[in-house]
């Protein structure tokens, strides 16, 4: 009987991508499903507000998908839209799903790197008229939800974040 382990283990090495996140302090963000990635930002976003003394509010009714807010975080009575995403192998940041026809203020997306933390915010007219960045459509042929990728030089390193 041949080992399946073995042999699937074999074929996983075959397939390996860039050894980016073999290790590091984040590399268990790989462990979690893409779904959850950005529950995991609105977590660390909310506990950095906590531990910064930062008011924010979340949306009520955030847990009833059929009735789903737009956006994720007010803060200073701006509400927004928050992306999460993970450093591919060519070294960028891909911010999925993000949509111009929700009601939201602003988009603030924050990068995980193995090692480091990354964020920036746009206006949702910056988004819109693209001067945030280039939004690549999420489905060929579809206008409702659009990728906006990010090199770490465009996003800011979240380890000097100073507040004033």
């Amino acid at each position: 009987m041949p080992d399946f382990r073995t042999i699937f283990q074999s074929v996983i090495l075959k397939h390996k991508n860039n050894p980016l996140w073999d290790s590091g302090d984040f590399n268990g963000i790989k462990t979690i499903s893409n779904t959850k990635v950005g529950a995991v930002g609105q977590e660390f976003i909310e506990c950095v507000c906590d531990e910064l003394k930062i008011s924010f509010e979340t949306p009520k009714n955030k847990l009833n998908k059929t009735t789903r807010s737009p956006w994720d975080i007010k803060i200073a009575d701006i509400e927004f839209e928050l992306k999460t995403a993970t450093e591919d192998t060519g070294g960028k940041f891909q911010f999925n799903h993000i949509r111009y026809h929700r009601n939201y203020d602003a988009v603030m997306c924050l990068g995980v790197s193995p090692n480091n933390l990354y964020f920036n915010m746009w206006s949702k007219a910056d988004v819109a008229t693209k001067k945030a960045g280039n939004l690549v459509s999420m489905e060929k042929g579809a206008n409702a939800s659009y990728k906006l990728t990010k090199s770490k030089k465009e996003l800011h390193l979240l380890n000097y974040l100073k507040i004033q």
